[in-house]
């Protein structure tokens, strides 16, 4: 991430702005404080460690029935995406703070499929300029290495990561927005955010709504349809010509 520390306000001060704003959400959600349970890894090991990143696609493989790995694959991204944006976009946009999510302080368990994360000691800063720094710690410290290492275990498109983490930081927005009932000044932050070069081409803006220019596969669950900001209007049909589509998105 960024040269700059994110280390300048009191460990108790960051605690309690996660502690408010995991009410909105769990995907707001990440715990501080003393860890009573074991198991918890540091994020970053999911990066590196292609056996345990295997591991948890498989969980998350059986946990919503999918048939390709390419769509659990999606499927943790997306979730992790949804997390770190809530937890940056709900500190920034409602507290002026960006707790530090990089290096091993942050930390993850799963169970079945299921991802928590954890920091310790929780550290941030206030700022002005606190939107770029935002951007490059989830995008370079996260998502691109996760995009990385899941390409490295199998084929899944890159766009449609990127879409999927477009997709999470506006979801983030909108839910942080409706749970406030503020200003909008959540929307606000993640347009500004989905101008970043990194998320280029990912959605398409329509007046207050946008739509995805890739698909993240959910469809191709059990008994799923398409999602509401999905680059397709109706489920599409399933077979490999399909696929092939889909790939390139």
């Amino acid at each position: 991430m960024c040269s700059r520390s994110l280390s300048d306000r009191p460990h108790a001060e960051i605690a309690r702005t996660l502690a408010e704003i995991a009410k909105v959400s769990p995907y707001f959600t990440v715990t501080t404080g003393t860890l009573a349970e074991t198991g918890w890894l540091p994020v970053r090991r999911l990066y590196t460690d292609a056996d345990l990143l295997e591991g948890v696609v498989g969980l998350v493989r059986a946990r919503i029935n999918a048939a390709e790995r390419r769509v659990a694959v999606s499927t943790l991204f997306l979730g992790m995406a949804a997390r770190l944006w809530s937890v940056g976009l709900g500190a920034l946009a409602g507290h002026g703070v960006l707790p530090d999510l990089t290096g091993d302080r942050l930390l993850f368990s799963e169970t079945g499929g299921h991802i928590r994360l954890h920091i310790e000691p929780p550290v941030g800063r206030h700022g002005d300029d606190l939107e770029g720094l935002l951007a490059d710690m989830v995008i370079e410290e996260h998502l691109t290495p996760l995009t990385a290492a899941l390409r490295r275990g199998g084929p899944i498109a890159e766009g449609l990561l990127r879409g999927n983490s477009a997709s999470g930081l506006l979801s983030a927005a909108m839910v942080f927005d409706r749970a406030t009932a503020g200003d909008g000044r959540g929307w606000r932050l993640a347009r500004r955010l989905c101008a970043d070069e990194r998320l280029a081409g990912a959605v398409v803006f329509d007046g207050a709504g946008y739509r995805r220019t890739s698909c993240c596969l959910y469809y191709r669950t059990p008994g799923s349809g398409v999602c509401g900001d999905c680059v397709f209007t109706t489920k599409p049909a399933t077979g490999p010509a399909a696929r092939g589509a889909i790939e390139t998105a």
